[in-house]
């Protein structure tokens, strides 16, 4: 083979000459000195002034979704299966039935419906309620009736049920009747306290008797006074003022003339 020649322009020249380095080095400096004399024209001529957040923002919080791109397109942000491949369709069905250790079950199992359905718990959570309510009727009602002896056990429910809930019914029926006369006596028993407290204001003075004290008194419509009363004693002094016995015996209002006998 004939040999190669190697043109000019490729092979390597020498050491640089003083005048060369010179001359870059001048181009260097006005370079940086051209593009800061720039810059502070620039900084001087319009400041630049930072908005204001509007809170404090730690840098792991920013304002703004911080999106992960590459090559100007966005990845996504789900989990990446690193150092394996990227899984399939048919694997990631897969992953959502597979049963992990203490984990919560899988879709499509038993336990998963049990768990994630909604009319489930609210029966549930109705039933024991429900039962709690009763438990306490039925043990506050033990207590505070005299007719709880009368009531059916509870292991007649379920031998005889439709004869047991007859007479639980009956049993609550006279309970709540034998509420109601003792309501209606004790409601007597006030209005007698409180018409005998007024009867003895009435008597004593304290109080103006009515048109039913009037009708139900003498002719003359007085009301009986006692008179070991020290209020019925004033009231009666008063009234000896305003009366006044003639010849005959008889008592006769007091006429006064200008407030003068």
């Amino acid at each position: 083979m004939p040999p190669v020649t190697i043109p000019q322009f490729l092979l390597p020249r020498g050491a640089p000459s003083p005048l060369s380095l010179r001359a870059l080095s001048r181009r260097t400096t006005y370079r940086i000195t051209s593009s800061t004399t720039q810059r502070c024209a620039s900084d001087d001529s319009k400041p630049r002034v930072l908005s204001k957040p509007d809170k404090f923002r730690p840098p792991s919080h920013p304002a703004r979704r911080v999106v992960q791109t590459r090559n100007g397109k966005v990845v996504s942000s789900g989990p990446i299966n690193y150092p394996g491949p990227k899984l399939s369709e048919k694997e990631k069905e897969e992953q959502k039935h597979r049963q992990y250790p203490n984990m919560f079950p899988p879709e499509g199992t038993v336990m998963h419906k049990f768990l994630t359905n909604r009319w489930i718990h609210i029966w549930i959570a109705m039933g024991v309620l429900t039962s709690l309510a009763t438990f306490t009727f039925t043990t506050n009602f033990k207590h505070s009736s005299p007719f709880a002896h009368l009531l059916p056990p509870w292991s007649a429910l379920l031998s005889h049920p439709i004869d047991t809930v007859r007479q639980a019914i009956s049993v609550f029926r006279m309970h709540v009747q034998h509420n109601s006369i003792e309501t209606r006596e004790k409601r007597r028993r006030r209005v007698d306290d409180a018409e005998k407290r007024r009867q003895y204001r009435v008597a004593h003075g304290l109080e103006e008797p009515n048109e039913k004290d009037v009708a139900g008194a003498d002719g003359k419509g007085e009301v009986a006074v006692d008179d070991q009363s020290p209020v019925a004693k004033e009231q009666q002094s008063e009234d000896d003022k305003n009366v006044y016995v003639d010849w005959e015996g008889n008592k006769r209002p007091v006429k006064k003339w200008l407030g003068i006998w």
